[in-house]
């Protein structure tokens, strides 16, 4: 495999370059590159089969590149030190986002996937036969669950319990982060440690809210108006 990796600093570049060949020595470094403009240029001008991108470039950002490419045919792998940035940068269906300092078991399982191009499972929301799904990442594993069937969402420090019609998931992100990611599905914070799907809403009472399956979840005082307007 042909890669690119776009980095600014030169410690991270000397750290990941040395990561890759530890552990995937199949892949083969094309070039490291410092900017949006060196990197347009190069890879306006060669085909590549994966990119390793960060997102704050000295003239810009990785998503600034992305937008000034006519054509993307690589998969691409985000690394960064910025974890605000997750839900945009799977939008443009990243295979992984990778923290720095970066974890070699991450990097790892992120380059196994791009070898089987495997990035529609890894975007945060996505659809499928018309019904919206949101993928999971748990310590162990992935799970693909559809939005209609997620009641609410508990805080747990900084993980997430998802709480379905039949199962429950403890994701490895914090709970504003499903709150981006879910708003546009009529998920509502009602307390500070939970979020909960309105179709999901059976009675308001006075400091609860009854879910359809009969589970209670606190609703502070100050959002009670909001939900009995709703």
């Amino acid at each position: 495999m042909k890669i690119v990796i776009v980095e600014d600093e030169k410690n991270a570049q000397e750290a990941l370059k040395k990561m890759l060949q530890l552990t995937a020595p199949h892949l083969h470094i094309e070039a490291v590159l410092p900017s949006v403009k060196t990197a347009k240029q190069f890879l306006s001008n060669n085909k590549i089969d994966l990119l390793f991108l960060d997102i704050k470039l000295e003239d810009g950002t990785g998503f600034d590149l992305l937008n000034l490419l006519e054509s993307r045919e690589f998969a691409l792998i985000f690394t960064t030190a910025y974890d605000a940035y997750a839900i945009k940068a799977f939008k443009f269906s990243a295979i992984d986002y990778l923290l720095k300092p970066i974890d070699p078991s991450e990097l790892q399982r992120a380059i196994q996937r791009a070898d089987k191009r495997e990035s529609p499972t890894v975007t945060p929301i996505e659809t499928q036969k018309g019904d919206q799904k949101i993928v999971l990442k748990t310590a162990d594993n992935r799970y693909l669950i559809a939005v209609k069937d997620i009641l609410h969402l508990e805080a747990d420090g900084s993980y997430t319990v998802f709480y379905t019609k039949e199962q429950k998931i403890m994701a490895s992100k914090n709970l504003k982060y499903y709150e981006d990611l879910l708003q546009e599905y009529d998920f509502v914070r009602c307390h500070q440690s939970h979020l909960v799907a309105q179709s999901h809403i059976k009675v308001l009472k006075t400091s609860s809210l009854l879910l359809v399956n009969g589970v209670e979840i606190p609703i502070s005082h100050r959002k009670r108006k909001l939900f009995k307007d709703f």
